[in-house]
């Protein structure tokens, strides 16, 4: 029968396996490209879509009603708030103003935020 140490010590191996394979699978899944966000990406105009003033985006700065903007594009992120795996606060904090730096900051280069984010667009962000 094996003793206390050794079923500790395997569950703390167990631990720091799965940790590392998560981390290893999702700096693959940033790095394996798709569109990426940097601060240095010129906003690309969709002529499909509405257009926006940050005017506009400021009177959508609360939880039950929040746009944001990052590199020139407009998005509704009300639904996302809840849902979003680093807290509310984080959305919240974007609510009504360019969050670009913000984003960037915490997510720049990332494929899986980048592509969240993009299903959330409601339009550009014009002057």
């Amino acid at each position: 029968m094996k003793s206390l140490r050794t079923w500790l010590t395997l569950g703390v191996v167990a631990v720091i396996v799965i940790g590392v394979a998560f981390i290893l699978v999702n700096d693959k899944d940033d790095a394996a490209g798709g569109a990426v966000v940097t601060p240095t990406t010129p906003a690309v105009i969709d002529p499909n879509l509405a257009s926006y003033t940050l005017a506009d985006v400021a009177k959508h700065a609360v939880a039950t009603d929040c746009w944001t903007t990052v590199e020139g594009k407009v998005y509704n992120v009300t639904s996302w708030i809840g849902n979003h795996p680093g807290g509310q606060r984080a959305i919240i904090g974007m609510c009504g103003i360019d969050a670009t730096a913000a984003f960037d900051g915490q997510h720049g280069g990332q494929r899986r935020p980048t592509s969240e984010l993009a299903s959330f667009v409601i339009g550009n962000l014009t002057k």
